[in-house]
């Protein structure tokens, strides 16, 4: 299965899903395994100064279904810090096995690093 990125989209509150550049679905939850977790910094850094807002985080990973694992550990992202980060340590991470997006925004990860 081909690698796809998701993330948050403000608008219409789901997540997006792209592939090869295009948003090609709207999904309210979804699961990626093997995901590596991407901020871009300087386009970060131009959100913070001018209050714009553009998509410089997502998630990559595999689609995946089955049940959500246990012992997942809460994370986000916030334009306001560097990077991905697990919520109970504030934590920078950049990969994890799996990733759960849920209707609320939350985003849930197994073994984050």
């Amino acid at each position: 299965m081909p690698t796809v990125q998701a993330y948050w989209n403000r608008s219409r509150k789901v997540w997006s899903v792209r592939a090869s550049g295009l948003v090609v679905a709207y999904e309210p939850t979804l699961a990626l395994v093997g995901c590596r977790l991407h901020a871009g910094e300087s386009a970060r850094q131009r959100c913070v100064r001018s209050g714009d807002r553009d998509v410089h985080a997502w998630i990559a990973g595999e689609l995946a279904d089955g049940p959500r694992p246990e012992d997942l550990v809460r994370i986000g992202y916030r334009p306001s810090e560097a990077g991905f980060r697990r919520r109970d340590t504030n934590e920078i991470i950049t990969r994890a096995d799996v990733v759960a997006l849920e209707a609320d925004g939350s985003a849930w990860a197994l073994n984050p690093s």
